[in-house]
């Protein structure tokens, strides 16, 4: 949650203003740190460190976020061309599981 009191801190930048001439500060990025501190550990004691972790995070760090949203595009290829009706029947049947997913 914000907090509300951290919102009168924020200013829009005017047209035409930099905020941050000087760019990101020198020095490693978080990415950069993480990288050499897991290069530095064993084995047992990266084991011991990722099980201290929520399974959530773990699988994050291995696999990346999960996206947002997923769209899927098929293509139905039948012998004969579906009536209207079968037509009908697939659509409801993936209204149904696309709001059952969500």
């Amino acid at each position: 949650m914000i907090n509300p009191k951290s919102l009168k801190n924020l200013k829009s930048a005017k047209k035409g203003e930099i905020r941050n001439p000087k760019g990101r500060p020198k020095g490693k990025t978080m990415k950069e740190f993480a990288r050499e501190f897991l290069l530095k550990m064993s084995d047992d004691e990266k084991v011991k460190w990722l099980k201290s972790l929520g399974q959530d995070i773990v699988w994050k760090m291995a696999e990346g976020n999960p996206p947002d949203d997923i769209t899927v595009r098929a293509t139905i290829k039948t012998e004969e061309p579906l009536s209207e009706e079968q037509i009908n029947e697939l659509l409801k049947r993936r209204t149904k599981t696309d709001s059952a997913d969500r």
